[in-house]
């Protein structure tokens, strides 16, 4: 009888594994279509003739190539980030691909046994959340406040896609003055505002929104200031670019550091 029992727990065992390894297998198929769809736009690129005299010269500190614009900026991260105020920090490994000529990225991290993919794909936001990259935790994907979110974060991002800079044609720039840059994108409810704070050398070193949607502790959402910080400028895939950034959500207790990441390899590609 214990014998018996012992095969049925084992057959029980192999069974689950077979589960969680087919639904995982399915969720990389599915992150491997998004990377796929991202990656549709490789028409040949070029610098932008109508930018402010500064967002040029922005563009061209940081490295933008003008003789040949990469459709890609690909890379990847490590880091930490906080599901709460106070909370315990988990670690994280990811890699990027953002969109040169419009707004576009995927994000696909890992933090121990949870795999998350954020993205604006096509018009779209979205981010999910997998425990074994089989079980959902969470899902949000399409509306007004996921799409406005992922532009914000394209925007925010641009430090790390310096190519975008000059040769993406759907951001809106506005120069504010010697240390001040406006960038926008998107249309409607979905459209997004970045502003970005320059340091003493021109190069980015903060950048905010006046809102984003928050997750609060009860579940419901808030609109809450958003901004981020970067700093240790160096040289990499043939740009100048900050090696280490964190985003922040603005409570009534303070600002909340809820990411905070470093630049391990960075390449612009054409495919």
């Amino acid at each position: 009888m214990m014998a018996f029992i012992l095969v049925l727990v084992l057959l029980a065992a192999v069974v689950s594994v077979a589960i969680v390894l087919a639904l995982r297998r399915r969720f990389t198929i599915h992150l491997d279509r998004l990377d796929a769809e991202i990656r549709k736009s490789s028409a040949a690129l070029s610098w932008r003739s109508d930018l402010p005299a500064a967002v040029v010269a922005l563009g061209e500190r940081m490295g933008a190539r003008v003789e040949s614009v990469p459709a890609f900026a690909v890379f990847e991260q490590t880091g930490q980030m906080w599901q709460m105020p106070g909370g315990k920090p988990r670690d994280f490994t990811a890699k990027q691909i953002v969109q040169v000529g419009t707004p576009g990225f995927l994000w696909r991290a890992t933090m121990g046994p949870v795999i998350v993919a954020d993205y604006f794909i096509a018009g779209t936001g979205g981010m999910e959340v997998m425990l074994l990259g089989a079980f959902p935790i969470a899902r949000a994907v399409g509306g007004a406040a996921a799409d406005q979110g992922e532009i914000l974060r394209y925007l925010v991002e641009l430090p790390w896609c310096p190519d975008a800079i000059l040769a993406n044609r759907s951001l809106v720039w506005v120069v504010i003055d010697a240390k001040t840059i406006k960038v926008a994108a998107g249309a409607g409810a979905a459209r997004g505002e970045v502003t970005f704070e320059l340091d003493d050398d021109g190069l980015i070193a903060r950048a905010s929104a006046p809102s984003r949607a928050y997750a609060e502790a009860n579940g419901r959402t808030s609109a809450r200031p958003w901004r981020g910080r970067f700093w240790d400028y160096q040289r990499i895939g043939g740009r100048l670019m900050p090696m280490q950034g964190e985003v922040a959500w603005g409570l009534e207790t303070g600002d909340f550091v809820y990411w905070r990441g470093r630049i391990l390899g960075w390449r612009g590609s054409r495919s």
